[in-house]
């Protein structure tokens, strides 16, 4: 159903393994198609479009790449499919993703570019205005992703796992295997006569690396509540605010979820497979490589001072220990930027 509410589109669809859910686009946004594959929107609404492909049995692609005009969100209501979604986000801007009234930041500059999350659960996505979104979403049945992961997994830990229902699998990073193969299918244009084919080997590679990923995960079989999860991911989303300054401390996001420091230390652990001073101290260099490297700092100095540090030999070590160098090897100055615009 498509409501308005202070100038905002409130649009809910369904989505399914096949192509039917598609025409709740076309009937209540005016959406249309271009061919089979290709869905556009009005231009008073969005520049773009989407594009949708089976790739393999069981393993289905979806483009998003749209530049909105209007505020808008997607709600994807729960579906009874027997299928997960995996999400990958590499908008320009921040984009937000809701997962049973949950928000979740992601997009490259948030970090959290990845989620994947069972179908059964209802999302929402809100899109930046004027910016360009590009998502690329692999819709995976279960029957395909116990296929892959019982070679390599324990049945019982798979069963427990990925083919029960209404459960966040995770939210986590985009691999970098991935997303420089996203990058450059971001490139290219639906119109290109080898899109489909390259399309059709970058879902199956991510498809690739998402069954290894998930093998390598330290699991911890055991039904979350929704509402434990919805309080231990607020907590991290705090914890994502405070990359400038000093790790809180688990005693501060224990009291934020409103959890023991021992229940929430666990939950934290089997949510993000770390505890969290491990994702903070991640998350935070990860920041800091983007910061190195921005132009926007004269010295290295700057960057520590600005990510809280207050000695740059000790973060030069901690950089070097993560990455394999000195900051100041992947640094680029702000007074080099200024000359190379000049």
């Amino acid at each position: 159903m498509e409501t308005s509410s202070k100038n905002s589109i409130q649009f809910s669809h369904t989505v399914t393994m096949d192509t039917d859910w598609r025409q709740d686009f076309i009937e209540k946004l005016g959406a249309k198609y271009l061919n089979q594959r290709q869905l556009v929107f009005h231009e008073n609404l969005a520049s773009g479009g989407s594009y949708l492909m089976e790739v393999i049995p069981g393993l289905t692609v979806l483009v998003v790449d749209l530049t909105f005009h209007q505020s808008i969100s997607f709600t994807k209501v729960a579906s009874s499919g027997d299928f997960c979604i995996a999400y990958y986000d590499i908008s320009d801007q921040i984009s937000i993703h809701k997962v049973n009234d949950t928000k979740n930041k992601v997009g490259y500059h948030s970090k959290l570019g990845m989620g994947l999350v069972d179908a059964g659960l209802s999302s929402t996505y809100i899109p930046p205005i004027s910016e360009r979104m590009y998502s690329f979403r692999l819709l995976i049945s279960k029957q395909l992703l116990h296929k892959h992961l019982g070679n390599i997994v324990p049945e019982s830990i798979v069963e427990k796992t990925y083919v029960k229902k209404n459960t966040i699998y995770f939210y986590s990073h985009i691999d970098s295997r991935t997303r420089v193969l996203l990058l450059k299918l971001k490139d290219r244009q639906y119109e290109d006569s080898s899109y489909e084919l390259f399309l059709k080997g970058a879902a199956l590679q991510a498809f690739g690396s998402l069954i290894e990923r998930l093998s390598q995960q330290k699991f911890v079989v055991g039904k979350l509540s929704e509402f434990d999860v919805q309080q231990v991911v607020n907590s991290q989303i705090y914890l994502m605010q405070q990359l400038l300054e000093k790790f809180p401390g688990t005693e501060k996001l224990a009291e934020i979820a409103c959890m023991s420091v021992t229940k929430y230390t666990r939950l934290f652990k089997k949510i993000y497979k770390c505890n969290p001073n491990s994702f903070f101290l991640s998350e935070k260099l990860l920041l800091a490589k983007e910061m190195v490297k921005s132009g926007q700092f004269n010295t290295i100095y700057e960057v520590a001072y600005a990510l809280g540090y207050s000695k740059s030999d000790y973060f030069s070590a901690i950089y070097k220990k993560r990455y394999g160098v000195l900051p100041n090897e992947d640094f680029v100055s702000l007074r080099n930027c200024k000359e190379v615009a000049e």
